[in-house]
Parts: C-alpha cells; sequence; structure tokens
C-alpha cells in the first residue's frame, strides 16, 4: 500500500511498478543424493549439465556448487524471460559474497536434449560449508509485482517531501519522528521489495553493489564497503 504522504504521487509510483515472480521454496531436509529430475527448479541439488560442457571450476580448478536452477518452462509466462532453457548459478567453495564468488550459465532448449552428467559423486558434502543453503529446495512461482525499492540503485524516486534526502535516509528520518509513517515507508520500500523472486526491484541489507563504488561507507551502519 502506499504510503499516504505520497498518494498524491500514485501515477508516478505506478509507472515505476515492475513484473516479477515470486518463488517459493520447500526444503527436503537433505543435501544429497538429489531425488529431483536434472532439469527442475531447485536450490542446490545436481543441475543440468550437458556432457558437451564443462563442469564450471573456480579459476583454481575447484568445482563450483549449483545453487540455483531456474527451468523457465516451469515460471508463469512473461516477456521478460524465455519460455524454455534454464538459468544456473553456481557459487564458491568459499562463497563469501565477493564477485568472483559466482558463475552464472544458461542453457538452451537446444542443449536440454542432449546428453547429461548424471553422475555427481565429486560434489562432497564438505563443500558445502560456505553455502547459503545447506539443503535442497524444490521452488514454486507465482505472478506477483515489485511496487519500490529504497535500496535498488534502479529505482530513482525523488518529491518535494524527501528534500535532498534519498528515500533510505528520508525513511531512517521518520524513525525519530514519526514511527507510524516509518512503518508505512518500511513496508512499501523494503518490504515490497523482499524475498525470493525474479525480476522486479532488489533489497540490498548493505547497499547495492552495482552502485556502491570500494570504500564508500554503507548507509545504513556507515562501514567502509570493499569490492
Amino acid at each position: 500500500m502506499i504510503p499516504k504522504i505520497l498518494e498524491k504521487y500514485r501515477t508516478e509510483l505506478e509507472s515505476h511498478r515492475r513484473d516479477s515472480i515470486i518463488i517459493s521454496e520447500n526444503e527436503l531436509n537433505l543435501l544429497s543424493p538429489d531425488p529431483l529430475d536434472f532439469k527442475t527448479s531447485k536450490y542446490l541439488g545436481y543441475p543440468f549439465i550437458p556432457l558437451t560442457m564443462e563442469y564450471p571450476k573456480d579459476k583454481n580448478g575447484n568445482v563450483l556448487i549449483p545453487t540455483v536452477q531456474i527451468n523457465f518452462a516451469e515460471i508463469p509466462k512473461s516477456d521478460l524471460f524465455p519460455e524454455k532453457g534454464i538459468l544456473q548459478i553456481f557459487l564458491s567453495q568459499h562463497f563469501n559474497f565477493g564477485k568472483e564468488d559466482c558463475f552464472v550459465q544458461y542453457i538452451t532448449e537446444e542443449q536440454l536434449e542432449l546428453p547429461c552428467i548424471e553422475d555427481f559423486s565429486f560434489l562432497k558434502d564438505e563443500f558445502y560449508s560456505n553455502n547459503p543453503f545447506k539443503s535442497i529446495y524444490t521452488l514454486n512461482f507465482g505472478k506477483s509485482f515489485s511496487w519500490a525499492s529504497a535500496t535498488d540503485s534502479q529505482y530513482q524516486f525523488q518529491c518535494e517531501e524527501f528534500d535532498d534526502l534519498s528515500i533510505e535516509e528520508y525513511m531512517w528520518e521518520l524513525l525519530d519522528e514519526d514511527e507510524d509513517s516509518y512503518d508505512e515507508f518500511s513496508e512499501f520500500f523494503t518490504g515490497e521489495s523482499m524475498g525470493s523472486k525474479i525480476g522486479g526491484y532488489g533489497y540490498f541489507i548493505h547497499g547495492d553493489f552495482r552502485k556502491i563504488e570500494s570504500g564508500e561507507k554503507c548507509p545504513k551502519c556507515g562501514s567502509e564497503v570493499t569490492i
């Protein structure tokens, strides 16, 4: 719901609204072996890798952890994404939220017809100690939308109420002055952007790393950011 103080800006706020696909997860409470089909959408588990492709590794030759797999044939149809094919995100065994810790690849519709790797015995349970997930999850999808985000650098909204402050800075001032208004702003500009989804706006705890340069300070905690 749009905060009361911003109701007069409804038309502009609605123009920035983005379609998104909400992801709901179901934990299987196991790490291996993976009981799911190689092509299904999942967190962790075994990915679909054609025999013609090399399994992803880091610069030191260590295998990466298959962390996210999205089969576009399983999500609601959208003009934003392909109707078929698989998106895969792999993370380093030593994942520490650095740019070098992530590898992304797309498996095409044609590649999905090829024979694939079936033996993943090289993925040892101890490799997952630094991974954000500790179990395989099945995924379900539903259409939704994102209103706004205070922390996504792609979202820009200014009005006279903010003076020269950013959305996030104005929210923190509200926290000291009007807690009810702060709750409205927080729900609209952060709550709407949180959660697992594809598309829409992102929520960044320590600021959007697409904008923050090394050495700048986090707007929330004031600590220096190193990239």
